[in-house]
């Protein structure tokens, strides 16, 4: 029978100044790490936009003996687990006001799912494996109070895999043709994608408007795919588990007579605007995954009209040598 441990690594811990810290991890097969902010708001804006709230942590990591198997900002990493591993973020804020409180819990998960057996990071000698996360105590229209981080150990498991997922940064000098390079070695899951340009107004120019996968210079799995395409593809693929994330909000103005005895619906600036997926394994079964060992090149090919910066990070599935023999 599986058994679980979940266990409080950091309680409620004040957060007066910006700053970079350190925590081990527990020694068990590790299933998920659960960060949660609590803060208060700054703004009497009821629409405080949850890209303010996840500014709060810019970069998060977890590594083995130096090796990072995480890493990311917050933002980045929240999207992922909610596309990959069907774990969302979400919070609440009751009292939806300037000096009201919110918070905002984010899973990490190092399966598939969260408390997958065979899908884990295995057991480790204690201070092998170590957490470091920046926090930003002040954005736009919140100010961060407090930090708790809860882990999920599963007891006496031996996993055959995990999953690592580590951002990379690109500055493409201009526009037209460029080539990322993806890790190579491990199963690939997918890629998620985030630009500074997105479509908006008029204008349709994205970070990644058009690409393509090629491995070792032949095209695979995505011969030709669109931005707009993509990002809406992210959706359905998690359908309800994205609905903190689209921001979604109904607003009520006593003063207006429009809205006298109606709430508007409403998405005030979302996150999901600016991220696409690149979805190897769409049955999440592994039967699609893009397998890169042995291959000499693993290649996203972005064609865009427009020069800017864009993140990528691709989800690894890395198998544990050994298990399962």
């Amino acid at each position: 029978m599986a058994n679980f441990l979940r266990t409080t690594l950091v309680a409620n811990r004040a957060e007066a100044a910006d700053r970079v810290f350190f925590e081990d991890l527990p020694v068990n097969p590790l299933s998920m790490v659960v960060v949660t902010l609590r803060g208060v708001m700054t703004s009497a804006d009821t629409a405080t936009p949850l890209s303010d709230l996840l500014a709060l942590v810019p970069a998060l990591g977890v590594s083995f003996r130096g090796q990072d198997f995480i890493r990311g900002s917050l933002s980045d990493l929240a999207v992922v687990n909610a596309l990959v591993c069907g774990s969302a973020p979400w919070g609440a804020a009751p009292n939806a006001t300037a000096g009201g409180s919110w918070s905002l819990s984010v899973p990490l998960c190092f399966g598939r799912r969260p408390f997958l057996t065979k899908e884990c990071l295995p057991a480790v000698r204690r201070g092998d494996l170590v957490l470091d996360v920046s926090v930003d105590t002040v954005v736009a229209n919140a100010d961060l109070i407090d930090i708790q981080i809860e882990t999920v150990e599963l007891l006496d498991e031996t996993p055959e895999s995990y999953l690592k997922y580590t951002t990379g940064g690109v500055t493409f000098g201009t526009s037209g043709s460029h080539a990322v390079r993806l890790p190579i070695g491990n199963p690939l899951l997918g890629v998620l994608l985030w630009g500074t340009t997105v479509p908006a107004g008029t204008a349709q120019t994205a970070t990644w408007e058009k690409l393509r996968l090629k491995v070792d210079n032949v095209e695979a799995l995505y011969a030709a795919t669109n931005w707009a395409s993509l990002n809406g593809d992210m959706s359905r693929r998690a359908s309800g588990n994205l609905d903190f994330l689209h921001s979604h909000v109904h607003r009520y103005n006593g003063a207006a007579a429009a809205y006298a005895s109606t709430f508007e619906p409403g998405r005030p600036a979302g996150v999901l605007e600016s991220y696409a997926y690149l979805d190897f394994d769409p049955l999440s079964d592994g039967s699609y995954m893009l397998e890169t060992a042995g291959r000499a090149d693993v290649v996203i090919s972005r064609d865009a009209g427009t020069a800017d910066a864009g993140r990528y990070l691709p989800v690894e599935l890395v198998p544990i040598r050994g298990a399962g023999s």
